[in-house]
């Protein structure tokens, strides 16, 4: 009788022990298999989030270069400079605006699959929330300026230009932006009301592109501290 006890209870333990370490590996393997998931989904985001950071940067330096136009016709209708043989770049910089080409794929797919609480830091998960958000309201100054510039300040700087300056290739010269060749110049008081509209949205639109890049910096910096661990 107690070898027959004996047995059944060996045979128990065994039956136990082999379901608990089943259950076990199960549970190992899911482990692996998120771990996993998780550092692809780290990685990709740290991609995305790099191909914004130079979009961004190019951006802020296009704005850079819009607003030291805007400073150089401020200083000639203030002070007369005698910079004629610039002016017509001067005035085409207004003319610049830009895109921000997002690259949004991976987390629009996180947040579409609900697999987000795939990402185990909470504090990234709320700096991408953040930070994506932040891209709309850039993206829709972006989209004021662009909508001023091609309805108000392109017909009316066309009226003084004959044309754009070209290159050997007898394309249109564009090293930044495309540059009017000037037959004559707007009275000042039409080119302040553009300078000042203009100048108020690209301020706005650098700031924004500037503190994007400062964001984008920092989660990018979290990622690869989470990818290490």
């Amino acid at each position: 009788m107690k070898n027959i006890l004996a047995r059944g209870g060996i045979e128990f333990l065994a039956v136990f022990l082999g379901i608990a370490l089943s259950l076990w590996v199960d549970e190992y393997q899911k482990s692996k298999e998120a771990k996993k998931l998780n550092k692809q989904i780290l990685t990709r985001l740290h991609d995305n989030l790099e191909a914004d950071s130079i979009d961004g940067i190019c951006n802020v330096n296009a704005h850079q270069i819009a607003m030291h136009g805007s400073k150089r016709i401020s200083l000639w209708e203030k002070e007369k400079e005698p910079i004629l043989d610039s002016l017509d770049f001067h005035l085409s910089s207004l003319a610049m605006f830009t895109f921000f080409v997002n690259n949004m794929e991976e987390y629009n797919s996180l947040k579409m699959s609900g697999r987000m609480e795939l990402l185990q830091d909470e504090e990234l998960v709320k700096k991408l929330h953040g930070y994506y958000t932040y891209l709309v309201w850039v993206e829709e100054l972006d989209l004021l300026l662009r909508n001023y510039i091609n309805e108000q300040y392109f017909p009316f700087i066309s009226q003084y230009s004959s044309g754009y300056v070209l290159d050997e290739k007898r394309n249109i010269y564009n090293n930044s932006y495309p540059v009017f060749i000037m037959k004559n110049y707007p009275p000042t008081d039409e080119i302040n009301h553009h300078l000042g509209i203009i100048k108020s949205y690209r301020s706005y639109i650098l700031m924004g592109y500037k503190n994007l890049v400062t964001r984008v910096s920092e989660i990018r910096r979290m990622i690869r501290k989470e990818l290490r661990n």
